[in-house]
Parts: C-alpha cells; structure tokens; sequence
C-alpha cells in the first residue's frame, strides 16, 4: 500500500499470490521433495519403499516452500494494481487501464460478505468480504480473505450484507421483501464479477480501501 492523505493517490497493490506464483511454489515444491527424497534414499537405504525417505522428503519440501513462498512474494509481485485518487478509481495491469470508475459520474458501491463452507485456500469459518464499484456496466471488483477477528473489526467500518447460497435462498425466498431480494440479485452480479476478474487484497489494504472510499467518494455509499 502507498498513500500518504486523503487527497493523494491510494496505490494498492492486488493479488499478491497470482498464478503463475502458486504454480512457482509447487514446482517448488516438487523439486525439493523429488529430490530430497532421491539423496535421503540413498544414504538411507531400505528394501522396497523408503518411507523414512519419503517422509523426509515431505518435511523439507514443505518446510522450503514455506521459507521461500515471502521472498517470491517480494521478488515475483502481481502486475495489477488498484489506483484511487480525485479522478476515480482505476484497476491497472502495468500501463493497461483494465477497469475504471469515473468520480465525476454516478457510480453504486456494494460491500458483502459469505463464510468459507469448507477448508481450501483458507481455514473453514473465514469469510470472503468482497467491495465493488458499478457505473453503467463497468464493475471493479475486490476482496479480502478475513478471520473472524479481522471481520468483527471490518463491520465497525462498514455494514457487509451477507450473500446467501442458493439453497438459504429458496428457503427464504418467500420471508424476503422485493428490496431484499432485489439486493440478493444486485450482489449475485458483483460477485460473478469478483469471481472472475476479483483483485484480492490484504485485509489492511481491504481496510484502506474503505476508509478511502468513506472519504473521498462519500455519494458513492448513498
């Protein structure tokens, strides 16, 4: 993050573990552990399958991915990047505008949130809070990964809606009110945005981003 005052431009940078970093680490790691093993297998021989040898080779790997995963981080960063100032807000990939929402225009802000069902990327009982900006048909759209900790901070800056599954949907499709639901559909369509073309960021830039957002860019949230 770089931003120094609330009429400075709010440099965020996004996905911080982008693809083609997720496949380095497990090249990474297979690398390690292919050979970790080959060498442990040899200074420790056994008959058949060497466990211990596989078992060592495991640990080192995942201890050097590990090790490694903050320094290709700093060394191998995402080109994109969110940019916010008196202008508008902007989704860059290096010199590329991807996305941009005009300040001198109309534009709606929706904030919502779900929980993480199962164990993936991050630990079950996480939430998903996700940001988008909407003019016209044009979407920039982000997200941060949130303890529970963390979300209980983010609701003191701001009121997430939480986006129901399609199962908790039907169920109380007739309790809803037309407004409510309408809002339901309003954020289906922001998170296929986020789904497809979503910049995560950190929670602290996630934290940024609102504040900025609070200040500079006030008709936005009505």
């Amino acid at each position: 993050m770089n931003v120094t005052s609330d009429t400075e431009k709010l440099h965020l940078q996004v996905d911080r573990e982008h693809n083609a970093l997720r496949l380095a680490t497990v090249l990474l790691f297979i690398f390690v552990g292919v050979l970790t093993f080959f060498i442990t297998n040899a200074l420790i021989t056994s008959e058949g399958l060497n466990l211990l040898a596989a078992i060592i080779a495991f640990a080192v790997a995942a201890i050097v991915t590990r090790v490694s995963e903050p320094t290709l981080k700093r060394m191998w960063p995402s080109k994109r990047f969110l940019e916010l100032d008196s202008e508008g807000a902007r989704l860059m990939n290096e010199t590329t505008v991807q996305s941009a929402i005009l300040a001198e225009a109309t534009a709606n802000t929706y904030y919502w949130c779900f929980k993480i069902p199962r164990r993936g990327r991050m630990p079950k009982g996480w939430y998903v809070i996700a940001c988008a900006l909407q003019q016209d048909d044009t979407f920039i759209a982000t997200y941060a990964f949130a303890s529970p900790e963390n979300m209980e901070r983010l609701k003191e800056l701001k009121e997430f809606v939480e986006l129901k599954g399609e199962d908790k949907k039907a169920k109380t499709a007739k309790a809803d009110s037309l407004r409510l639901a309408g809002e339901q559909r309003r954020l289906r369509v922001a998170e296929e945005h986020r789904w497809h073309d979503g910049a995560e960021l950190t929670v602290p830039d996630f934290e940024a981003l609102i504040k900025r957002l609070n200040g500079l860019y006030v008709r936005w949230n009505t």
